[in-house]
């Protein structure tokens, strides 16, 4: 029941008003919905159960069948809780890149409010690449999104609730098969994970729908009379996910359907469970220590005797710890680097904006200071992520606001001419600490912030300035 423009659509969506609440089994195929089952009112506690334990959600809705449903959905899971239920803002992201982009958001968004939700369009400004468009528009997505997610204040815990489903899982498994991804790829997208590496302890990225065939999530949207929008971009064969999903319904008279797909994803992933698990107590056994961020180190003689897959997890985790940034770490070039770090003659290597080096009896890792080091304003009571690794915070207080930036060989090996200086953290990584600046002026470290308190250094500034380690 998609519809070619939102003023149609904006009729569907009045004639479900009048729709039952309580359909289920089958739809009625000679009234024109497919043979699908839908998704019934009383499975609605189960399916968003997760999602009590946020005091916000951010629900992602595109205006496709399959966020349309998650709209409608969580509107009438609403209802059910009553005051338990958390609040919920609807965001649509107009990514710019068709004519009919705009109004198709702003048709979304007088849904969101048709139904009683506060409702945000955001907007992807600025040029768009030339190649790989899909990527950098879901990546920008969901910058937006959790920028959203962060402004919302005091709120507590907050998800940002995407529709993806058990369709999207099996052709993210086929596209990862196809490149040769290891277990991590294979376990396919988690239910629930942090947003990005800079929303560790924060912003949660949740996909209750996973479960789910979009084919029944778009009949239960035609048994209550709703229609969407269907995205033109979908039926282009130059995107990769086009082209699986394709191919995937050949797969599927072979017998690799969507769903068994999707259960091998389930299966897979509940094998990377263990395996982080099993990651964990190699850590703890080779006494793996981050001093608060600077670097990390661990014991290579008992590392070097763990089967090769913890190995390659344990490393591969601190490349993307110390590394500072975003995008995975190449398996084939980690795959490289645990054999030439587990043999003895290593004498050290960069991967990922990280270095791996021999010291004694331990294998180190911190960032590498040639690879930009970032640099950024911090106004007062401000809070941001410097380099992926540190989220920062002025205080409210702050005479004025300040830079964010590495502190630097030249500046470490001054601080170490103080008296009494704790030589704990040798100076190439410590150079690799955030610090904050007022032009060429050094005002705080945050990392060596109880000593210089101890001390009296910087006086009271140093107590309006933290770095808290992304760990």
């Amino acid at each position: 029941m998609a519809a070619d423009n939102p003023n149609s659509l904006a009729r569907d969506a009045r004639q479900a008003a009048a729709a039952p609440d309580d359909v289920d089994g089958r739809t009625d195929a000679a009234a024109g919905c497919a043979a699908e089952p839908l998704i019934a009112v009383d499975a609605l506690a189960a399916l968003f159960a997760p999602l009590t334990a946020f005091d916000a959600v951010v629900l992602a809705v595109s205006g496709g069948g399959d966020s349309m449903a998650l709209l409608h959905l969580a509107a009438r899971w609403r209802t059910q809780r009553g005051q338990q239920s958390p609040r919920i803002i609807v965001a649509t992201v107009d990514h710019g890149l068709r004519t009919e982009s705009r109004g198709e958001a702003e048709w979304v968004v007088q849904q969101a409010r048709d139904l009683g939700f506060q409702a945000h369009l955001l907007s992807w400004d600025g040029d768009k690449p030339a190649t790989g468009i899909q990527d950098a528009a879901r990546r920008e997505r969901y910058r937006l999104l959790g920028e959203l997610a962060n402004s919302l204040p005091g709120l507590g815990r907050v998800a940002v609730v995407t529709a993806h489903t058990a369709d999207d899982q099996a052709e993210t498994l086929l596209m990862r098969l196809a490149r040769g991804s290891g277990i991590d790829g294979l376990a396919g997208m988690a239910p629930e994970r942090p947003l990005s590496a800079a929303d560790a302890a924060g912003v949660m990225l949740m996909r209750p729908l996973l479960s789910i065939s979009g084919s029944s999530l778009r009949a239960t949207l035609q048994a209550r009379g709703i229609g969407w929008i269907e995205d033109p971009s979908n039926a282009v064969e130059r995107f990769e996910r086009v082209r699986i999903r394709k191919a995937a319904r050949l797969l599927a008279e072979m017998g690799f359907s969507n769903d068994r797909l999707a259960v091998s994803a389930r299966r897979i992933a509940r094998a990377r469970a263990a395996l982080l698990e099993a990651q964990g107590e190699l850590a703890a056994r080779a006494s793996l220590d981050l001093h608060g961020g600077a670097y990390a180190s661990f014991d290579v003689a008992t590392w070097r005797l763990a089967p090769e897959e913890l190995r390659l997890r344990m490393l591969g985790d601190l490349i993307g710890r110390f590394g500072g940034s975003d995008a995975p770490v190449s398996l084939a070039s980690l795959e490289d680097l645990t054999t030439r770090a587990s043999a003895e003659g290593f004498d050290g290597a960069t991967l990922a904006g990280a270095i791996v080096t021999p010291q004694g009896d331990e294998l180190r890792i911190w960032r590498e200071d040639g690879r930009g080091l970032p640099v950024l304003t911090l106004q007062p009571g401000e809070t941001a992520i410097w380099d992926g690794r540190f989220r920062v915070r002025a205080n409210i207080t702050s005479p004025s606001p300040v830079e964010v930036r590495a502190l630097g060989r030249l500046a470490f090996a001054n601080l170490r001419r103080i008296e009494g200086w704790p030589d704990t953290i040798p100076a190439a990584p410590a150079a690799t600490l955030p610090a904050i600046w007022r032009g060429d002026e050094l005002v705080a470290v945050p990392f060596f912030a109880d000593w210089f308190k101890d001390k009296g250094h910087f006086g009271r500034e140093i107590e309006l300035y933290s770095a808290e380690f992304l760990a």
